[in-house]
């Protein structure tokens, strides 16, 4: 999943956003895991991420959300990203066995 990232540090740390939309993103959702904030459509697509406070010489970060992993590895400047998003869970139906059968 590629993104456009945003990385400008100031004194040699600074926010990291990555940007998957350009659509209005909304409400900012707090991770379970990691510090700063998320982005999702109304059907719970990823849109954005913002991480609060990245080192530009060496980071490794992670966001962790209800259905999206975010993961980002900072080395002399150069950013990458790894996202992993979980796939709904289909749920079976099973037939009611009580049914009273006609011959």
């Amino acid at each position: 999943m590629k993104g456009k990232v945003f990385f400008h540090p100031i004194d040699g740390s600074g926010a990291l956003t990555i940007s998957w939309s350009s659509i209005p993103k909304g409400d900012a959702i707090e991770p379970k895991k990691g510090s700063g904030v998320g982005f999702f459509s109304e059907s719970g697509d990823l849109l954005c991420v913002i991480f609060d406070e990245v080192r530009s010489d060496d980071a490794h970060q992670i966001l962790e959300f209800d259905k999206a992993h975010i993961e980002i590895t900072v080395i002399d400047g150069k950013v990458e990203h790894k996202v992993t998003q979980s796939k709904p869970t289909m749920h079976i139906r099973k037939r009611n066995s009580n049914r009273k059968q006609t011959i």
